[in-house]
């Protein structure tokens, strides 16, 4: 059953307008003797400037974890001033979310620790279908392309289905799977989770599993087009997810926990699975690669070994030249590391890393055990603003932030959505607890990390529920002239 919980206001809330300039108002202009000049001038210009755009606010979606190939975490969207809650989603028999949506075309897409994965009505929460999966986990994050939603389990299985309900039954059931893929047994013996979140270009589907390969497969047909053996083993394997850039494949992986533990960055050819370079990352990683195309870098953090607690310790955030060595660059190979890519810069976080960087406008945001989200200087590493969230979990921040409208997006360990600007407004290298836009106080824990699209945020908590915060006034046209669809009501827990 569905439980739906009315909006509410937010906590603490700033308001703020915001300008932007709308092309969608540009009316064709008509041919006719003595207007050839501006309308070569529309078509010469016009054009230019919606390319330079990118897509408009109510155009952007977020189809996969990161929100894009370069898993950037930052979204043309607009994004909601206020903490107002539109809606919120009970599932029932939904335990707690670790997959984070994707949001493509008004549906929302998300796995659960239940093992189901679930789409919604993006604009009023509405379940519109589930599929009951045969693992007892989902913590992949779905990648939504060409009208297939694709995700790991905790089955060992990859799975493709369809983004839409064949038969409008609320159900996919088993017969209507497109394709799925099992991946070798786990080398450590631990688990057969594929945490991790596929990468999807031209038609190829890449990620990697926990049989200590990395795989390019057919988005279409689910064959294998190559895939690439390396030497570390056990559950966390590939945990973090691939980022595309330049015809190159970049994924991390790491070891068992324990005394060996350690973790690497790999380059692969996009085409053949060729390793170009790899780089040592001192310890196993859940936190993904991001791509700083304006300065060519790959940009990384190490994990620790925050579960057992038993790794060398060190934590870092690594900046690498995405070509690998690069000519005149010779910031050095530390002693203790290995590897044939040039280090740029690397930051001391302190404390273990389960976030994955976010990157805009030359800015990189990510949070921390320590329960600080951190803005950094993306060419040179150096720190531009601290925020203490006001996280009292002992994880602090393990979800990855999220970007839009000029706020940084995060969630807390102790169940708080916060919205953080992504400039400092006193520029004093610090955002006080004052200075938060808006925070707004979940139920339970939050490990999943927020998702951005047509003006709204959306993100799963620790108690099988999903919110959605939009502006009152783009909720109130959302919906105003929706109809009430009947939809099926959810099968009892795992029914077939």
């Amino acid at each position: 059953m569905l439980k739906r919980a009315k909006a509410r206001a937010p906590e603490r809330g700033i308001h703020a307008a915001s300008t932007r300039f709308d092309l969608g108002n540009v009316k064709p202009l008509r041919a006719g003797i003595g207007r050839w000049l501006p309308a070569l001038l529309y078509l010469l210009i016009v054009p230019w400037n919606l390319q330079s755009q990118g897509p408009s606010p109510a155009e952007a979606s977020w189809p996969k974890f990161r929100g894009d190939l370069l898993n950037t975490g930052s979204t043309t969207s607009s994004a909601p001033r206020q903490g107002h809650l539109a809606w919120s989603t009970q599932i029932r028999g939904a335990r707690e979310f670790w997959s984070s949506p994707a949001a493509v075309k008004n549906r929302l897409y998300v796995g659960n620790s239940n093992g189901n994965l679930y789409c919604l009505d993006a604009n009023n929460g509405d379940l519109i279908w589930t599929f009951y999966g045969d693992s007892y986990a989902i913590f992949s994050s779905p990648t939504v392309a060409n009208g297939k939603v694709f995700f790991g389990a905790a089955d060992r299985k990859i799975y493709a289905l369809p983004a839409e309900d064949p038969n409008s039954d609320g159900t996919i059931a088993k017969s209507e799977i497109i394709w799925e893929y099992t991946v070798g047994p786990s080398t450590g013996g631990v688990n057969n989770v594929i945490p991790s979140s596929p990468a999807i270009q031209d038609g190829k589907m890449f990620l990697g599993a926990i049989d200590q390969y990395f795989y390019c497969f057919d988005a279409q047909s689910g064959d294998v087009l190559w895939k690439t053996w390396t030497p570390y083993r056990g559950q966390h394997a590939f945990s973090s997810s691939p980022a595309l850039y330049k015809g190159k494949v970049f994924a991390a992986t790491g070891n068992q926990p324990g005394r060996d533990s350690s973790g690497r960055l790999y380059c692969f050819d996009e085409q053949n699975g060729r390793i170009l370079w790899e780089f040592d990352i001192d310890d196993i990683t859940y936190s993904s690669p991001v791509i700083d195309r304006e300065n060519d870098l790959v940009i990384i953090a190490n994990s620790g070994d925050w579960i057992a607690n038993a790794g060398n310790r060190t934590y870092r955030l690594y900046a690498l030249a995405v070509e690998g060595a690069v000519e005149g660059v010779d910031a050095g190979v530390p002693d203790d590391h290995s590897g044939n890519s040039d280090l740029i810069w690397s930051y001391d976080t302190r404390r273990y890393v389960y976030s994955s960087p976010a990157l805009h406008a030359g800015r990189l945001y990510f949070g921390g055990s320590d329960g600080n989200l951190r803005c950094l200087d993306a060419k040179t590493g150096k720190t531009v603003w601290i925020c203490e969230t006001p996280t009292r979990g002992g994880s602090g921040i393990m979800g990855s932030p999220a970007i839009a409208d000029g706020l940084v997006f995060v969630g807390t360990a102790d169940g708080r959505l916060i919205a953080v600007p992504e400039e400092d407004p006193n520029r004093d290298g610090m955002i006080a607890p004052e200075e938060i836009v808006w925070s707004s106080t979940l139920g339970g824990k939050i490990v999943c990390s927020p998702a951005i699209a047509d003006g709204a945020v959306y993100i799963g908590g620790y108690d099988g529920t999903l919110y959605c915060f939009r502006s009152a006034e783009v909720q109130e046209a959302k919906t105003a002239n929706e109809p009430s669809a009947t939809k099926p009501q959810p099968k009892p827990e795992n029914e077939p």
